[in-house]
């Protein structure tokens, strides 16, 4: 016996539909969240990411500029100029006279001082510490800290080139290449690129121990040489061309020392190293929100990165009976210990944030490290 076969046409009921919209929208819900918080995830890696990245180069460009202090640099520093009631030299500004330091960044800061033959005389080391001398961004946390470098340049060859002081006081000085010449060509004085610019500072030694830094205070001219003309002209930005000096200026460290006693100007034979003097400190007047900044010599400063919201370091460094001193916040010198005694750096905190908030805050990162002064540390004990 065949039965016919019957189809319904009633589709669903409303109760039937309803459950299906219920279920899709419940898995497309689910889908969305699923997807929002992979993008947020995304997100949050991304900054991370990159906020890493900015903290391992700007440490490692930190820690490199650290490593080097007083590479080059005679030991224990270098006496700057001093007495006949000359102005201390300062750093922290560039050569039009703006300064960058300080609570509100637009400060500077004098050099150290030490006690010489019962003189006071102006120094500058291999590290100058700065403790608590930059702006405050957290207060619980207080000032922020500052440091200073010094050490010489070796890529530029300024010592291949013979000095003509043109002057008793050093103002002007002529530098010619010897010929034939050993530097290559790019390295010309008044090459853009690695020559001297205004607000370079120039270390000068002779032969009779003598030691003085000076400024240049005028853009270099043009020119293919093989003679280059360059002023250090008196009462420069930085302080440190001052003819009414005592000691440590070019007339009385180089000139005079030379054994001429400025009668001839060209029996005063000396050596020119350019030096880098690098500081670094947090900045939220010119950069927004804070940056880290670098400033070389008396040029302008420039950031290293964003977003970086504490500096904090301390110094392991010696007493005067040779007692070791542990993370001191200003390397002793606020108890007359000298500055090239420092042995060892601490970036007790460099604190970084990324550069957006996400949905749960910013992310952070604090770098703690140490850096030998591996140069301050040397003594030739074959000598």
């Amino acid at each position: 016996m065949r039965h016919a076969t019957h189809t319904s046409s009633r589709g669903y009921s409303l109760l039937e539909l309803l459950i299906s919209l219920a279920v899709g929208l419940v898995v497309i819900g689910g889908a969305v969240q699923v997807f929002s918080k992979g993008l947020d995830t995304t997100w949050t890696v991304q900054q991370r990411a990159e906020m890493q990245q900015d903290a391992r180069a700007a440490s490692n460009l930190m820690l490199k500029d650290i490593s080097l202090a007083g590479a080059g640099m005679p030991s224990g520093g270098i006496a700057l100029v001093s007495g006949g009631g000359v102005l201390r030299p300062k750093y922290g500004c560039d050569y039009t006279g703006t300064c960058y330091l300080g609570p509100n960044n637009t400060t500077a800061i004098t050099y150290p001082q030490q006690t010489v033959s019962g003189n006071t005389v102006n120094y500058l080391y291999g590290i100058v510490p700065g403790w608590r001398s930059g702006i405050t961004i957290n207060g619980a946390a207080g000032p922020t800290d500052v440091i200073t470098v010094a050490y010489t340049d070796t890529a530029f060859l300024l010592s291949d080139y013979t000095i003509t002081f043109n002057d008793i006081n050093g103002n002007s000085v002529t530098f010619t290449l010897p010929s034939p010449a050993p530097n290559p060509l790019d390295q010309a004085v008044n090459n853009p690129g690695v020559g001297l610019q205004q607000g370079d500072l120039v270390l000068f030694t002779n032969s009779s121990g003598g030691a003085a830094v000076a400024e240049v205070t005028s853009p270099l001219g043009t020119g293919g040489g093989p003679s280059y003309t360059v002023s250090f002209a008196n009462s420069s930005p930085l302080l440190f061309n001052q003819n009414a000096g005592t000691s440590g200026n070019l007339h009385n460290a180089i000139i005079i020392n030379s054994g001429n006693v400025g009668v001839n100007l060209s029996a005063a034979v000396a050596t020119a190293t350019r030096i880098w003097i690098v500081t670094y400190y947090l900045d939220n007047t010119n950069c927004t929100p804070y940056c880290l900044m670098r400033q070389v010599n008396g040029r302008t400063p420039v950031p290293v990165a964003e977003n970086v919201g504490s500096m904090q370091l301390t110094y392991d460094t010696y007493d005067a009976n040779g007692n070791l001193l542990n993370a001191t916040g200003d390397g002793g010198m606020g108890t007359g210990i000298s500055p090239s005694l420092i042995r060892r750096v601490n970036l007790a905190h460099l604190t970084f944030r990324s550069a957006l908030q996400g949905v749960k805050g910013y992310q952070s990162l604090d770098i703690a490290t140490s850096v030998s002064a591996r140069n301050l540390s040397f003594i030739n004990r074959y000598q």
